[in-house]
């Protein structure tokens, strides 16, 4: 599918295109060609996710701004027509609240909202408490990746638990379409079918493979599955929403 087909571009929440601070884009050449991947499929706005953990060493807040600053340098230069907005994707720990609260790692693009990751077989009542306890913080958590998660894909109505406490639910673009025997797409596709799902996003890492900046292939595959209107929204309204903190 062209991207012509389309009348909007996409925004993606959820990638490791900063170079060196994390598993992600491991210097600037590989970041300018994840850049060139991600605006050839059609994507013009991106917020950068790096990792934060408590337990190890991660960029600062003012880290990931510098860089972010020369990244749309770098970009600008080569004539690209995408926009960098500074995040993190936040490992869950019980201080998590507090380090938001006090501007120790950064919620997306400055908005109330954060991307939040848990180990994938944390048990339903962690990953709930959890999320329950930001949003008691004053913040709206995004569950990154939520088909990672084997509670979830194991007992996919649990899902509107946390949809109904608050949390968005956020899908990586290769999950998506559906493979045979493969419990994780048939998961994506049953929240998908109830509209329960907010973002999706790439959680790019690379510059090529499953791992790279590319939404178009999903894009393709709900759009012919799933109402326009729902897929705009998916693409590129609640992600642009998070630009003006606006509600998803």
């Amino acid at each position: 599918m062209a991207a012509q087909e389309f009348d909007f571009r996409f925004a993606d929440c959820h990638c490791h295109i900063l170079p060196g601070v994390d598993d992600g884009s491991p210097d600037l050449e590989t970041s300018l060609k994840m850049a060139h991947l991600a605006q050839e499929n059609n994507t013009d706005t991106i917020i950068v996710t790096p990792h934060y953990t408590a337990a190890h060493r991660s960029a600062s807040p003012d880290g990931i701004r510098r860089r972010v600053h020369e990244l749309q340098s770098a970009c600008d230069a080569e004539g690209l027509q995408i926009r960098f907005y500074p995040g993190n994707e936040l490992f869950y720990d019980s201080t998590l609240p507090d380090v938001l609260q006090r501007g120790g790692a950064l919620t997306l693009a400055e908005s109330s909202c954060c991307l939040v990751e848990f180990h994938p077989t944390d048990s339903f009542q962690y990953i709930y408490d959890g999320l329950r306890a930001l949003c008691y913080a004053g913040f709206t958590p995004i569950l990154a990746h939520c088909e990672r998660y084997l509670t979830l894909v194991k007992n996919p109505e649990l899902s509107g638990d946390l949809v109904d406490l608050g949390v968005k639910l956020q899908c990586n673009a290769a999950s998506v379409e559906t493979k045979l025997f493969n419990p994780v797409p048939k998961y994506v596709n049953w929240l998908l079918k109830r509209e329960m799902v907010s973002l999706i996003a790439t959680d790019a890492h690379r510059a090529s493979g499953e791992r790279a900046p590319n939404l178009m292939k999903a894009a393709s595959f709900i759009k012919r599955r799933y109402d326009p209107a729902y897929v705009e929204v998916l693409l590129h309204g609640n992600a642009s929403k998070l630009l003006n903190d606006g509600k998803l």
